[in-house]
């Protein structure tokens, strides 16, 4: 049998087991009072699954090579599938019925009914003849799979059916004995084993097991061995245990007895890929978890198996394709040997780039050495983690995936199965468990980018394919696939705009469960649907469990959702989805209310938000929480101020929503109008929460105090976070110092606070967790008093934040002694004169305090690491000393502060980066003719900022070095370490000290600093790769006799702007030592005519000018001495006429931009660069012709032009993706149907777009039509289906009522996904921000 018949025979058991448990429970519970016949045959099915569990079984252990059983479990699995979805219908149909049925009561009861369940009545249930149609078709598929068992033979192997587990159905790879001559990458893990291997002592019981524990193909077993064969465990007894994966005890404790008597120093060495073996082996989790190779690493290794040798050395010419084929196989040991020994022997470079532009996994060569040996990993997974494994392989590789995400969508497809002899678990509780367990066993790993969120590793992510077959569909991987007919489950990559046409291969999959967009790595990425989708496609698949739409702007869901009664998972719903689990709502920023009938949703699980109605008549009220006992998570509840009747809080029961872990209480902003203080008051007061809450916010609540519980210990044990925000009237806090494990305490915008006292502490409290306090916008607070001068209160305070309190004048607390971070801002003076000492403190934010001249005498600071003062006086510097720890300084808007006083800079030994702004009497960095001990200096400075210092005139000789390569001055230690040196806006420097900058300087940027006359001195020496300067802003020179700066030879980029009226041309010697300038940029240079010769600047990529009025032309040999010119930008330069004809020669060349230059009428007669990708030449009003060449471009991609300039053979461009046509449309355009976005502008004269434009536009994306002011009508139906948006900008007829409900535009919004209207300039700039294209 094929590998992936077997891994999906494998994966078909799991799906079967799960559905019989599934039965089982239905049967007992929810079918109990079904039609007999239908209860009847359903009985039969628990007599028949068993059968056909042990025939699958059979296939896993023996992996039959028969291509009709093959079959045979395909066809199961979609059985599985259908049986699954039948047995939930009944039991959702039952459910809405009894909802109905109470619901009726009710109204014999005289309660009025409520408009949420209007549509529930119409609900009804399927008549008995189709119920039993449908229970009769699926037994005739399970007796037809019955007799093909008989015919096979395959029905008596349930006569041997025991007791027993499946056994393994692929076993490990037999290991050689042989050692490998060198095991590349792991020295560092080797040493830090044979560390614990030799130590002795310690817990002989747990210390004497050391397991090794990672996914399969990191060389855990090569490891060992090299390990058991080192030389420095001769004498010692050493056991290795390799490939475990025994999760029992106690057989593990019955093996260890015999060694734990052993001599001591005995050891035992266990490799396995399931941490919790590691765990139950050892004791304790002091497991040594192996990791990916280091990059360095992967190379030699990857070499030494392709190549025989540990480099390219003698290959050099496969070096870049190997290192592409490196970086794919993830850092793994196991694929860099076998993708490395494919190539054995291979040395030709086509070979290599033919494996490197293939699926390396998807030969049978690579795949029967690494799949064999990370396929163990999922053979040994129990039945309930198979599917949830499976389920995996929606993910695309490289995904980054949530936790809770992945929880959810287990949760939604029913996989997560309570055990029947545990205490009972709430689902998602159960999804955390399979969660871990498979994190443990290595399947899982945490991205390196985010440590929230978690990552499969390539070839993991090829297991799951291969185990999940044609039911897990990825959309992009499984285009033109045959298997994506058989898709259960979809997920796709979201387009911007979202089309109908894209969805047109899934018309035959009305059973699809999942339909999931995935996430976007861009957060703040707006995404559209078509209505057409929305309405027309998603309602018919009526099987689905997982429908998210988080990404896209919906405003309203059509009724037709109603339908969609398997849904479990929906971030934007109606009211009557009794089934619904997840409700995710979390960015509906403009939602106002919740959607009908939310009280109904009993097993809603995840509910991110719930906004109360307004008035009595609304159909979501706060009552409404009452029957939603089993949510979990966080759960914000807004508009609080729309309750009207206290009854409603005391109803809503949020003290038995056991599983709130988050909980926000929002009214509206207080305003005058509002005056309900004791009503919401009374309504806070009901509204506690149950006792597992962890964070606690409430915001704009306008009672004047706090309930009680809202600071009882006996309440919130377990409540760490707690913020209090814009509770403008309260004048009391609640005695909060009680709470026992509270960490974090955030107070703002509580204006009636004007002291805080003992009752913030309560009686014997002193905040004993508490880590972080933040007080902001307390405009009236004066005084702060402590319960006692001891050190009881806040003993774990690591930060402290005081914003905005400008009348706190009181005492802070005396004993901070745990305090790492403190930050004041905005507050008076006196404030920090009451600070006492603080030795653990870190990092200290002082801003805008302006009367604070010192800190007082107990306040040292010998731990701080990072010092900010902000918009103070400099006389504040001189009370700093003892500095020695810091290692960051800003300073920033000092006043009276003309150099760093001496007493505060004796102590920067250890000061790394230095940062002064805004300091306008600034004159030099130290005290004018001090002679400082040149050890005191800043010597491991590394980063220099000075920016709008203004009276700035020198710099310290310190930072220079003599031109024979030592310091300037009597040590070489000064400043030698300076890496970046920013000066910007210092307009009185005039020059550098004398000698060279530091060779260890790679940054080096002067912007505008008018009156530098020099720069620094320059020679050969700097031509080496320690000195690496990336940018550096040139200013123009302020000389009236035209003299200029003499760029250094290392420079890279250059900025040239602002150049008055004096720079008429560029002395030759500016740019003669340039050889590796890569970047020019000349900007506002107002009677500059020419340009330097280019003859000695081969390196040149970019070439920017902008705003040079009097330029005409460029120098005619920039097409023969710049090969490497990229990008050419000419703007805003009213009198250029023409550019280089040489420029045909430029084959790197490939971006062309000249923007309102009216002076140009032909362009570059001798021909385009033959590899031109965008050519953009906008509002040129006088552009006549283009050349001829132009339509034989094969790689322009961009394209902006006049229209008058057009002539016939765009079509020809076939490689052209955007086009831009400016004032005037040809009538006889023909488009090239590559296209896929158009933009129309400033086309006076238009008044309709002819149909035709679209005829070969198949593949158009986006439409943009601007500046037209007579334009009155659009070809609507002739716009393309794949179009996805339409962006109109200022054309007056057609106006946004067009396009709403009646308007003649109106069908457009059917189909486009996106559709904006800007009817003026600031329309368009507000939308402007949220189109990419």
């Amino acid at each position: 049998m094929e590998v992936l018949s077997f891994v999906g025979g494998s994966l078909l058991s799991a799906t079967f087991d799960l559905l019989l448990k599934k039965l089982n429970g239905y049967l007992t519970d929810q079918l109990r009072n079904s039609k007999e016949e239908v209860r009847a045959q359903m009985e039969s099915w628990k007599t028949l699954l068993p059968k056909i569990i042990i025939v699958i079984q059979h296939a896993e252990e023996n992996q039959v090579a028969n291509q009709f059983v093959k079959s045979c479990l395909d066809d199961l699995r979609n059985l599985a599938y259908d049986m699954e979805d039948l047995l939930e219908e009944f039991v959702i149909d039952a459910k809405r019925f009894k909802l109905i049925t109470k619901s009726k009561a009710s109204i014999n009861k005289g309660q009025k009914v409520k408009s949420s369940l209007k549509n529930l009545f119409r609900f009804k249930a399927k008549p008995n003849q189709e119920i039993n149609s449908m229970v009769n078709h699926l037994n005739v598929r399970l007796q037809h799979f019955e007799k093909e068992m008989h015919t096979f033979g395959l029905i008596n192997l349930t006569m041997k059916a025991e007791d027993k587990s499946c056994k393994v159905a692929a076993e490990r790879l037999p290991e050689s004995s042989l050692l490998e001559d060198k095991v590349i990458g792991r020295d560092g893990d080797k040493d830090a084993i044979l560390q614990r291997l030799l130590k002795d002592g310690g817990n002989p019981e747990q210390d004497f097991v050391i397991p090794i524990v990672g996914m399969g193909g990191l060389g855990k077993t090569t490891l060992s061995r090299h390990i058991y064969n080192d030389k420095n465990l001769e004498g010692r007894f050493l056991l290795v245990l390799d490939d475990v994966w025994n999760e029992k005890y106690g057989p593990w404790d019955v093996l260890k007895r015999p060694f734990m008597s052993g001599a001591l120093g005995s050891k035992i060495i266990v490799t396995t890929r399931n941490k919790n073996v590691g765990m139950i082996m050892r004791g304790d989790d002091r497991v040594y978890n192996l990791e990916l190779l280091q990059d360095a690493a992967c190379l030699p290794l990857f070499t030494q198996h392709a190549l025989g040798k540990e480099n390219f050395d003698a290959h050099p010419y496969l070096q870049d394709v190997g290192e592409k084929l490196i970086k794919r196989c993830k850092r793994l040991p196991l694929a860099l040997k076998t993708v490395g020994g494919v190539l054995r022997g291979k040395l030709h470079r086509d070979e290599w780039e033919n494996v490197l532009n293939s699926d390396i996994w998807s030969s049978s060569e690579d795949r029967s050495e690494i799949l064999p040996a990370l396929r163990l990993s999922y053979n040994h997974l129990p039945s309930h983690l198979k599917r949830c494994f499976a389920y995996c392989a929606l993910f695309p590789k490289d995904y980054e995936f949530d936790k809770m995400e992945l929880v959810l969508l287990w949760m939604a497809e029913g996989l997560l199965q309570q055990q029947s002899h545990e205490k009972k678990q709430m689902e998602e509780d159960i999804g955390h468990q399979y969660f871990d367990e498979l994190f443990l066993r290595s399947l899982f790993q945490r991205s390196s980018g985010d440590e929230s969120r978690f990552v499969m590793h390539d070839l993991i992510n090829d297991l799951a394919l291969d185990v999940a077959g044609k039911i897990y569909c990825n959309l992009e991987r499984s285009m033109g696939d045959e298997k994506l007919e058989k898709a259960r489950h979809l997920s796709f990559t979201p387009h911007k705009y979202e089309i109908l046409e894209r969805f047109t291969v899934l018309d035959k999959l009305k059973h699809l469960r999942t339909f999931l967009p995935l996430k976007a790595l861009n957060k703040h990425i707006q995404f559209y649907l078509s209505k057409r989708i929305l309405h027309e496609f998603l309602p018919t698949l009526n099987r689905l469990r997982v429908l998210s739409l988080h990404h896209y702007q919906i405003s309203e869901l059509p009724e037709s959702f109603q339908n969609l009664k398997h849904i479990r998972k929906l971030p934007i719903t109606i009211g009557n989805l009794i089934d619904l689990h997840h409700l995710d709502i979390t960015d509906t920023y403009s939602l106002k209310e919740m959607p009908s009938g939310i009280g109904n949703l009993k097993n809603l699980v995840t509910l991110s938000k719930f906004i109360v109605g307004k008035a009595i008549g609304m159909m979501t009220r706060l009552s409404d929480l009452k029957n939603l006992s089993q949510l979990r998570g966080r759960l914000s509840i807004l508009d609080l101020q729309n309750v009207l009747d206290v009854q409603e809080a005391r109803e809503a029961n949020l003290d038995k929503i056991h599983g709130l872990e988050e909980l926000d209480l929002e009214w509206l902003a207080l305003d005058n109008d509002r005056d309900e203080s004791i009503l919401e008051m009374q309504v806070l007061s009901w509204l506690n929460p149950h006792s597992n809450l962890k964070s606690l916010k409430i915001s704009c609540y306008g009672g004047e105090n706090f309930p009680p519980w809202v600071c009882d210990p006996s309440l919130f044990f377990n409540l760490s976070s707690m913020k209090l925000s814009r509770c403008e009237r309260c004048t009391l806090l609640p005695s909060i110092g009680l709470l026992p494990v509270l960490k974090e305490l955030i107070i703002e915008g509580m204006d009636s606070i004007e002291a805080i006292s003992f009752e913030f502490y309560g009686q014997h409290g002193s905040f004993p967790s508490l880590a972080e306090l933040v007080f902001r916008r307390m405009p009236n607070w004066k005084e702060w008093t402590s319960p006692t001068k001891s050190a009881g209160e806040f003993p774990c305070l690591h930060k402290l934040v005081i914003e905005n309190c400008p009348k706190l004048l009181g005492q802070l607390p005396s004993n901070l002694s745990s305090l790492k971070e403190l930050d004041v801002r905005r507050c008076n003076g006196k404030l920090l004169k009451s600070m006492g000492d603080v030795p653990s403190l870190t990092y200290l934010r002082i801003e805008q305090i302006s009367e604070l001249t010192c800190l007082p005498m107990s306040m040292s600071l010998p731990s701080l690491k990072e010092l900010s003062i902000r918009d103070c006086n400099g006389v504040l510097l001189k009370s700093m000393v003892d500095l020695t720890s810091l290692t960051n300084l800003e300073i920033e808007q000092i006043s009276e502060l003309t150099c760093l006083p001496e007493s505060f800079t004796q102590s920067l030994t250890a000061l790394e980066t230095l940062d002064i702004t805004y300091c306008n009497d600034l004159t030099c960095l130290w005290e004018d003719g001090t002679e400082i001990e040149q050890s005191l200096l800043p010597f491991n400075l590394k980063h220099l900022s000075l920016r709008y210092c203004e009276a700035l005139e020198s710099l310290p000789d310190a930072m220079m070095m003599r031109m024979d390569g030592s310091s300037s001055s009597n040590t070489s230690m000064l400043m030698s370490r300076l890496e970046r040196l920013e000066i910007c806006d210092c307009d009185s420097l005039k020059s550098f000290p004398r000698g060279k900058l530091p060779t260890s300087l790679k940054y080096l940027i002067i912007e505008k600093c008018e009156g530098l006359e020099s720069l620094p001195d320059v020679d050969g020496d700097y031509n080496s790769s320690n000195l690496h300067l990336e940018i550096m802003n040139i200013p123009s020179s302020h000389s009236s006799q035209g003299s200029c700066l003499q760029v250094p030879a290392f420079l890279k980029k250059s900025r040239i702007c602002d150049g008055g009226e004096w720079l008429e041309s560029f002395p030759e010697r500016m740019l003669q030592h340039c050889r590796r300038i890569q970047s020019i940029e000349i900007e506002c240079c107002k009677i500059l005519k020419s340009l330097p010769s280019l003859n000695c600047i081969s390196s040149l990529v970019k070439l920017y000018i902008y705003s040079c009025k009097t330029l005409e032309s460029l120098p005619e040999e920039l097409g023969l001495c710049t090969p490497n010119l990229k990008i050419l930008e000419i703007r805003w330069c009213k009198n250029f006429k023409s550019l280089p004809n040489t420029m045909y020669q430029l084959k790197s060349f490939r971006r062309l931009t000249m923007l309102l230059c009216p002076a140009i009428e032909f362009i570059l007669d001798g021909g385009l660069p033959p590899n031109l990708t965008k050519l953009q030449l906008e509002e040129c009003k006088n552009l006549k012709r283009l050349p001829n060449t132009m339509f034989q471009l094969t790689s322009l991609q961009r394209l902006r032009i006049p229209g008058g300039a057009l002539t016939m053979g765009l079509q020809n461009l076939t490689s052209l993706l955007c086009l831009t046509i400016e004032q005037k449309l040809p009538l006889d355009i023909v488009l090239p149907c590559s296209l896929i976005s158009l933009e129309i502008k400033n086309e006076e004269n238009l008044e309709s777009i002819p149909s035709w434009l679209f005829q070969n536009l198949s593949s158009l994306k986006h439409l943009w039509i601007t500046d037209c002011q007579n334009l009155q009508s659009l070809p609507g139906e002739a716009f393309p289906p794949s179009l996805g948006l339409l962006y109109i900008n200022r054309c007056p007829h057609l106006k946004r009522q067009r396009f709403e409900a009646k308007g003649d535009c109106w069908t457009l919004t059917w189909s486009i996904p996106c559709i904006r209207i800007c009817e003026d300039e600031n329309d368009w700039m507000s939308e402007l921000a949220t189109i990419n294209c």
